[in-house]
Formats: structure tokens, C-alpha cells, sequence
């Protein structure tokens, strides 16, 4: 008993110097922001077909499909646009008036045929989506224009309905919302001079807290991208979406993609060290 007693002592003395041997550090936050000039336009616009049977509704589709992406390109061609897409998001079926439709879906084209059940008639729909690259590269004007024109083209066509209850076969969801975005295509290559500012920033005002204690900062021991944090998985598109509403005028009107603000977060655990001059 008193061999255990004289070995506490011991075990007390190592558990300090143990303590005493763990890094002392900090921890700070930095946030840094940018502006860019979006550099893709892209445009939004619905077809549709109804029928009594679902393959009488695709056929009717398929031929509002081909008129709107011919339309389309015409405009495109028309001011000379390089490198823009035209796309679909393949189909999508719903029962007239929100009926519960018994449609049976076809991937690929292939399944039986699909008759219209239940339903008073079935409609077949889907999205257009223009997409133009370097956009900001062209003068405001131009890109009002160009806008109004695919605007009249495309709407000419499009449906005006919502697609509310609609299961989209490709597991794209489309409904409301502006018919035209702007973009950043990259915006990652865009944030290296946000990165640089939340990192100085950081180091900052760890230096500004530490020095008050009498300490100096060290190097970096652990760091946290805050940037996502409680947000949802952000794609490089739908990073840096701006929204532009177009003014009732037609062509020729102004119209600014602007700048948007791209802004990073993060942490950093600096360590901490006596500053020179001080006594221990």
C-alpha cells in the first residue's frame, strides 16, 4: 500500500509534463469574396404534346420538339453564335388534370406500347435548354437581342403549363422559374483570389489575438473548408446562378449579366509559440 502510494506522486509529475508537451494553439476563421462577370447564358423552354393515347402525345412532342431546336437554331445561326447546345431533358408523362395516369414509362424507346388508360388524354412533355458560352464577351446590347429573339422563337412554341406531378424518365426536374440564367462556367478558377484573402484574413486575426497574450503564431496544423457548411452539394453551374429579369422592352434593350459575388469560408488551427523577447 505504501509502495502504491509513493508511485502517485510519479504518475502525477509525468501526466504534467505530458500536458505541458501538447502544442498549444488557436483557432480563427477567414472569409474571402470575389466578383466575376458570368460568361454563359442559358435559356429555358417547355414542349409539349397531348393525345388520348401516350404514343399520339410523343408524336405530337417529337414534331413541337423539332420546330422549337429548329426555331432555335435559326437565331443562333442567324447572329452568327459559336459553340452553343441545344438540348432536351428527355420525356416526361403526366395525366390530363392531375389525373393518376397508368402509363407505363419507356427508357430508351424500348417497353411495350402505352396506351392512355384511365386518363381522358395523356400529355408528353419536355425541356429545351439553349446553352451559349462567352457571353461576356459580347456587349450588353448584343446580348439583348439575342435573348429577345430566342425568347420570341422559343416561346412560340413552348408550353405554358406547368409540368407539376410529372416523373421525368432521364430523373430531370424542371417546372417554373425564369426562362433565362446566367452563369459562371468555371467557377472554382474564379475563387483563387477569394481563397488568398480568407487565408490572410485568417492569419490575421490570429496574430492580432495572439499578440495580446504575448504570443506569436506558428504555422498552420489543421484547416477546414467552411465554405458548404449547412448548404446543399454545389455543382460549378449552380454555383454562381444569376438571375437576370428582362425588362418589358424588346430588342435592344440593355441587358447586363452584371457581376456576381463568389465567397469562401474557412477554419484554421494555428500554432501558437512564445513571442520573441518575452521570458518564460
Amino acid at each position: 500500500m505504501l509502495r502504491f502510494a509513493a508511485a502517485l506522486p510519479a504518475v502525477l509529475v509525468l501526466a504534467l509534463v505530458a500536458g505541458a508537451d501538447e502544442p498549444k494553439t488557436i483557432t480563427v476563421r477567414g472569409h474571402g469574396t470575389v466578383k466575376a462577370k458570368p460568361d454563359t447564358l442559358v435559356m429555358t423552354f417547355h414542349a409539349k404534346g397531348s393525345a388520348e393515347k401516350a404514343a399520339d402525345a410523343i408524336e405530337k412532342l417529337n414534331k413541337n420538339l423539332k420546330t422549337m431546336k429548329d426555331d432555335l437554331a435559326a437565331v443562333l445561326a442567324d447572329r452568327k453564335v459559336q459553340g452553343a447546345k441545344i438540348e432536351d431533358s428527355g420525356v416526361c408523362f403526366a395525366g390530363a388534370q392531375g389525373a393518376s395516369g397508368q402509363v407505363q414509362v419507356i427508357w430508351n424507346g424500348g417497353g411495350n406500347q402505352v396506351e392512355a388508360g384511365a386518363n381522358p388524354e395523356t400529355n408528353a412533355s419536355s425541356e429545351i435548354r439553349v446553352t451559349i458560352p462567352a457571353v461576356d464577351a459580347m456587349k450588353p446590347e448584343d446580348v439583348a437581342t439575342l435573348v429577345s429573339a430566342l425568347l420570341d422563337k422559343g416561346q412560340a412554341t413552348a408550353s405554358d403549363e406547368a409540368n407539376d406531378g410529372c416523373f421525368n424518365v432521364f430523373g430531370v426536374t424542371y417546372g417554373g422559374g425564369s426562362p433565362v440564367s446566367f452563369t459562371i462556367s468555371d467557377p472554382e478558377s474564379q475563387l483563387s483570389k477569394a481563397w488568398d484573402e480568407a487565408v490572410k484574413k485568417a492569419r490575421t486575426r490570429a496574430e492580432t489575438i495572439a499578440s495580446r497574450l504575448g504570443l506569436a503564431v506558428g504555422g498552420a496544423v489543421k484547416v477546414r473548408d467552411l465554405s458548404d457548411d449547412g448548404a446543399q452539394d454545389k455543382s460549378a453551374a449552380a454555383t454562381a446562378m444569376n438571375w437576370v429579369a428582362l425588362r418589358a422592352g424588346r430588342a435592344g434593350t440593355p441587358v447586363s449579366s452584371g457581376e456576381t459575388e463568389l465567397s469562401v469560408a474557412l477554419e484554421v488551427e494555428f500554432e501558437l509559440k512564445r513571442a520573441e523577447g518575452e521570458k518564460k
